[in-house]
């Protein structure tokens, strides 16, 4: 499971030069410095890309901003989760995954892979808080490759993942519908996306009751006011685009997905889930 030459038979023939394998298959970086991907972005946006990417990285290496309650609690919603859901099977494509935390919730097989693939090498490289590697042994404890690229461009072959996951990421891309053009192309059929994405409220009724939850929440948890308070006034909003659930919808059913639900996690305030299937055509 996970060997070097299997993770490159994922690959397309066209795209197998532009990738060096030689750390294969723990990190799988581009040859020479341009990031694979970069052709798939305007110039003028990737430079947009660049200076957001910057301030997350920076909101990412901040011990402050993951305290045990955000940490523990984000663990226990998606336990609570996938375990109604069922587990990850397959083979995995988390997009923007970082550190491969949902390997959790995964039940691989002797053939199944898990493909991390994030233009963030950065984040890999420096590793996770102790928090992480305490809260998600069993994640780090299974393997996975970290494939550095866009989800723009993805240079895997047609049909090759059972599963794509797109955690708290969409929001991160430039081109969020090519990046949902390319799961769809990447999956097989039959394969499902999976979105996790924030999306607050879109009636004023809901936004007011929410914004009253949240405070009677950070009053009652003095630890946790002081971290939203330190995050508002060091990390300055670093996401690309703002999406509503309505919209998340929208661009799977453009990007031809079908069966799109949504769900929510009760404990995490405005967190939601998009399930989303690739159809057979034409019996295959």
């Amino acid at each position: 499971m996970q060997d070097k030459q299997g993770i490159k038979d994922l690959f397309r023939e066209d795209m197998k030069a532009d990738f060096d394998f030689t750390q294969a298959p723990q990190l799988i970086t581009p040859r020479g410095t341009e990031t694979t991907g970069h052709k798939a972005i305007k110039t003028e946006d990737l430079s947009q890309w660049s200076k957001a990417q910057r301030s997350f990285l920076n909101w990412v290496k901040d011990k402050k901003v993951f305290t045990k309650e955000y940490i523990e609690g984000g663990k226990v919603a998606y336990d609570a989760f996938f375990k109604k859901r069922g587990s990850l099977r397959g083979n995995i494509l988390d997009i923007g995954g970082g550190w491969g935390l949902y390997r959790q919730w995964w039940i691989p097989c002797a053939s199944s892979v898990f493909i991390v693939h994030d233009p963030g090498v950065e984040r890999f490289l420096g590793g996770p808080h102790e928090l992480h590697l305490f809260y998600y042994q069993r994640a780090f404890s299974l393997p996975m490759s970290f494939i550095e690229g866009f989800g723009e461009d993805l240079p895997y072959k047609d049909s090759s993942f059972d599963t794509c996951l797109i955690a708290a990421t969409l929001d991160h891309c430039m081109n969020p519908e090519k990046v949902l053009e390319e799961a769809y192309r990447c999956l097989k059929p039959g394969g499902v996306i999976l979105v996790i994405q924030y999306c607050p409220s879109l009636s004023t009724k809901d936004r007011q009751s929410s914004i009253l939850k949240r405070l009677l929440k950070i009053l009652l948890r003095p630890k946790h006011f002081l971290a939203v308070l330190h995050n508002s006034l060091f990390h300055p909003d670093h996401h690309i685009h703002h999406f509503g659930s309505l919209e998340i919808t929208s661009l799977l059913k453009r990007a031809r997905f079908s069966k799109v639900g949504t769900s929510t996690l009760p404990t995490l305030h405005n967190v939601c889930i998009f399930e989303a299937v690739k159809e057979y055509v034409n019996g295959t």
